[in-house]
């Protein structure tokens, strides 16, 4: 008789896998199609609760994490992405993200490096292992990675990110008019930019920007240096 029950709850359990696997999927697609983020994490945390091995639902919550800056999360969560894909070098520009976000720069440059490895004509794990780099102290590795990224076409926002770092290591070193050059570049090549800052940067001249006067050029590296933080990469098409 034991043996008859163990056959029986076996194949109970293995009847109720596929049901668990479609519940799942379901509550997945439920967190692509709202627009709520809250909504969203809690449809992908409940698919990831009936299917732990839903490596999308990972992915997609662990970007949304990373938009409300629980860095900590992001880390988790991509992790355990790449446990179950293969290597994907959008994953680890993530994870380089969150680290570098939560001050720990050395894991950040490993994963960078590895999405450099993964994919080395994306400027973004370029630009952003220069920030690393440029916050250890390493500028010479920081303008080498910021100018590779700024060479390579692809990401727009991660080639203005790249040109603000270098911005700020030469102004650092007194080198101002490579900085104020980097700095309108970073203007030109960022859509984040509106429409007026893009048309001062057309119009207005090298001269004109250094007899911008104290207030203009303190606000300028404010604004345009400081002001913007690192973004997510684009999410891979």
């Amino acid at each position: 008789m034991s043996k008859i029950a163990i056959y029986l709850v076996t194949l109970l359990l293995l009847h109720t896998l596929p049901v668990h696997a479609n519940e799942a999927t379901d509550y997945f697609d439920l967190g692509l199609k709202t627009t709520v983020i809250s909504k969203k994490i809690a449809f992908f945390t409940k698919a990831l609760d009936l299917d732990p091995k839903l490596a999308a639902a990972y992915e997609k919550r662990g970007m949304l994490y990373y938009y409300q800056r629980k860095y900590d999360k992001v880390i988790h969560d991509y992790q355990a992405y790449l446990d179950l894909a293969p290597e994907k070098a959008q994953a680890y520009r993530m994870l380089g993200l969150a680290y570098l976000k939560s001050g720990d720069y050395q894991p950040a440059i490993a994963h960078f490096t590895r999405a450099i490895e993964l994919e080395p004509q994306h400027p973004g794990g370029y630009a952003y292992r220069a920030e690393a780099n440029r916050l250890l102290g390493k500028d010479e590795e920081a303008i080498r990675d910021s100018t590779a990224a700024v060479e390579l076409r692809g990401d727009t926002r991660a080639r203005s990110d790249a040109y603000r770092t270098r911005a700020i290591i030469y102004r650092k070193n007194g080198l101002m008019d490579l900085a104020i050059a980097d700095t309108r570049s970073a203007w030109q090549a960022d859509p984040r930019w509106s429409y007026w800052a893009r048309y001062w940067y057309k119009y207005a001249s090298l001269e004109e920007l250094r007899g911008a006067g104290l207030i203009g050029i303190i606000a300028l590296a404010f604004v345009l240096i400081f002001g913007l933080k690192l973004k997510s990469p684009k999410k891979d098409e």
